[in-house]
């Protein structure tokens, strides 16, 4: 895979100043007292002729802003502007560009203006820095229509409403200490999830056949999410009319829309047809996420029982202290929010950890190694032993680093004019972060393209969004609230599949030969679904559901 990084130097800003070259006076043809004269006459109107010019030259900047303020740009097309420079895998093209004009961009996406950034150096100067001034969000059209007119924590636009939501999804939905509640919710359906790839008994002596992990990998996060969002199996729930509702705005969510580059142009999104799509999947999220809201106020007061997401969120729009009030519409925002940001961007990373695995056994050897020898002869990972795998912990981290769930960042958009990098930003400017970039950046990781989690051993990187050579769930104050519960989800689930199985590639298959092709969307995954041989550990015995479905 061709590095996309940046490995020149950063260029700098483009003088606002023409560039002038000084002349001698030439030799002037009257005679030794003339040319005195001549050369007295230029000395005194000198300051005028350099005051009239600094003059004209200020007049010029102030009522013709100049383009060399802006960050490096490629040639734009007419109307479209640098659109066509994406492809189907926009953080490849945009990481591609960066290597050769620089770490910091500026596009004209259709109407939009747009930084793209793609170094630690410029994360920072974004997600810290000038935070504030670069956090509010873009108007979407996935988000107006399938967020409720933008009224999730995802694509609120900074302001009231989205610290409230904030506040209550950090210190309500997902605090350590619910967080730790919904243990048993993961640990139900990721025993599920091992009882379905074990072999029926009549087959325990035959080899056992392939499995499609990418498949059970997407199952499990949403029977996880839909579980702790509704309080109801994914796969179980409405008689599939969950499933497929939910399943559309995923697939609704991903990816750009050709109507957010050309902002008041609606009739685009008409002609294709989107419109009238995202407008029959909202109605149908409207009239599910009805009646599962209408269950829960019905059995609200019930004691003894576990809340969900849905419960959490009817008890807080009761609180008397919110700044802004709580709607039907937002309430149905926000529970969306939680189940379509989480599903893809875990099952995603759980399908390229196992495929980096199995093409380096070595890596999961060790990985192995550190399981069994904490865990031990238990029946199954603890939470408390997944505290003590740090080598499975930059395993993780390592796979963050290059194969990020959520390579572009959601967008940001800038409030206020900043500069960033001496270059101007002004108001109203999309703005990208492309962690696949950072991620590869030589000048960060050295041998950037090799899957090394050594690489982390004694290192203080993390991926809580203050590291900024590591960004899998963002960073600042849009970072993703979520991340703890992700992290939890992901860290049991490698643990137990080390644990329980030894893993290997289909018979024919060799570690070069994997596709590690991509698809851009919600998350970006595999194009081709990971497909390995699970053999179940030789002595151990776990306690496994295995009603799942394979």
């Amino acid at each position: 895979m061709e590095p996309a990084v940046y490995t020149g130097p950063k260029p700098h800003p483009r003088s606002t100043v023409p560039h002038f070259s000084l002349f001698t006076t030439p030799r002037l043809a009257h005679g030794p007292a003339s040319t005195g004269t001549r050369e007295m006459e230029l000395l005194t109107a000198l300051p005028f002729v350099l005051s009239l010019a600094t003059l004209l030259l200020y007049l010029r900047r102030v009522r013709t802003p100049r383009r060399s303020s802006l960050p490096p740009s490629p040639p734009a097309l007419p109307i479209i502007g640098h659109l066509h420079l994406l492809s189907s895998m926009p953080h490849h093209a945009l990481a591609r560009l960066s290597s050769r004009l620089g770490p910091i961009l500026h596009l004209r996406l259709g109407r939009v203006p747009t930084l793209v950034v793609s170094s630690p150096r410029l994360a920072r100067e974004v997600l810290k820095t000038h935070d504030a001034a670069l956090a509010s969000r873009p108007r979407l059209l996935s988000g107006i229509y399938l967020s409720f007119d933008c009224s999730d924590v995802t694509f609120s636009p900074l302001g009231p409403y989205w610290r409230q939501a904030r506040r209550i999804c950090v210190s309500e939905l997902l605090s350590p200490r619910r967080v730790a509640s919904f243990s048993r919710f993961r640990r139900t359906e990721l025993r599920r999830l091992l009882g379905s790839l074990r072999p029926p008994p009549s087959s325990s002596y035959s080899p056992p056949p392939p499995v499609d992990l990418s498949a059970r990998f997407f199952a499990l996060a949403n029977d996880v999410l839909c579980h702790v969002a509704f309080g109801r199996r994914f796969s179980d729930a409405g008689g599939g009319r969950l499933v497929e509702v939910l399943t559309e705005a995923q697939a609704l969510f991903a990816g750009f829309t050709l109507g957010d580059f050309f902002p008041g142009l609606g009739w685009v999104n008409s002609a294709t047809g989107l419109t009238r799509r995202l407008e029959r999947n909202r109605a149908e999220l409207s009239a599910v996420c009805d009646e599962i809201i209408g269950e829960h106020e019905a059995r609200l007061d019930e004691a003894d029982r576990e809340e969900d997401f849905v419960d959490v969120l009817l008890r807080a729009r009761k609180s008397p202290d919110l700044e802004v009030p709580i709607t039907d519409d937002n309430l149905k925002a926000l529970i969306l929010d939680m189940f379509v940001a989480g599903t893809d961007t875990t099952s995603a990373t759980l399908e390229w950890v196992m495929t980096e695995l199995a093409r380096h056994p070595r890596v999961m050897k060790k990985a192995q190694e550190e399981v069994r020898s904490i865990v031990g002869g238990k029946k199954e990972v603890a939470d408390g032993d997944v505290d003590q795998l740090h080598y499975t912990k930059t395993v993780i981290k390592e796979t963050f680093r290059l194969h990020p769930p959520v390579p572009l960042l959601v967008p940001r958009e800038s409030v206020d004019p900043c500069v960033i990098d001496g270059y101007h930003i002004p108001a109203k400017t999309r703005i990208l972060v492309n962690t696949y970039a950072i991620g590869r950046d030589p000048q960060t990781w050295e041998n950037p393209l090799e899957f090394y989690p050594e690489r982390f051993d004694n290192s203080d990187v993390d991926v809580k969004g203050q590291s900024f050579e590591l960004l899998p769930f963002g960073g600042g104050r849009r970072g993703c609230p979520g991340y703890p519960f992700a992290l939890a989800t992901l860290q049991i689930t490698l643990s137990s599949l080390l644990y329980h199985f030894d893993w290997e590639l289909p018979p024919g298959v060799g570690a070069d030969e994997v596709n590690m092709d991509e698809i851009f969307g919600l998350a970006t995954r595999k194009r081709e679904p990971l497909v390995l041989v699970a053999r179940e550990r030789a002595g151990c015995e776990f306690e496994a559901d295995e009603s799942t479905d394979s």
